[in-house]
């Protein structure tokens, strides 16, 4: 009797925890404002200006924790962002999925490598309006150089 009403007492209490959620809000560009709330492996995304107001949620396969990060990935000057997590592996790489601000849109769109699938262990430099991630050929991991032009 005493394990059953512990039983009890355990799984109403997770039934009722609260989820957290991490909320963001940056300004990609001028009048615009954007709010990532990312819980468990779920991201929505709002963007809000004057004219315009969308809403939406993207899935990410992932064990690990994910983590997001502002920054102009494609060098245009507006605030973009990306997810990125450990790898479920061995947890020796990160992994990044960017978004980066499209202003005809007024929303993000996923940006994709040069090569390869992910933008593994992502490395930007700003300099050289570049993004260095690692992609594997035949199981030998290569350089993936992924480069904006200037406007």
């Amino acid at each position: 009797m005493r394990f059953q009403y512990l039983a009890i007492s355990l799984l109403s209490l997770l039934w009722t925890a609260p989820v957290f959620a991490e909320a963001t809000t940056f300004s990609p560009t001028k009048n615009v404002e954007a709010t990532l709330v990312l819980e468990g492996s779920m991201l929505t995304v709002a963007v809000k200006s004057d004219t315009h107001s969308e809403s939406r949620t993207i899935a990410f396969q992932a064990e690990n924790e994910l983590h997001v990060q502002i920054d102009d990935f494609n060098f245009d000057g507006v605030n973009d962002f990306a997810v990125w997590q450990i790898d479920d592996g061995m947890g020796t790489y990160t992994i990044h999925r960017i978004f980066v601000y499209q202003p005809e849109a007024d929303f993000f769109k996923e940006l994709t490598p040069a090569c390869g699938d992910d933008f593994v262990n992502l490395r930007i430099e700003r300099d050289k309006r570049t993004l260095l991630s690692t992609y594997w050929e035949m199981s030998e991991p290569k350089l993936c150089v992924t480069i904006f032009s200037p406007d």
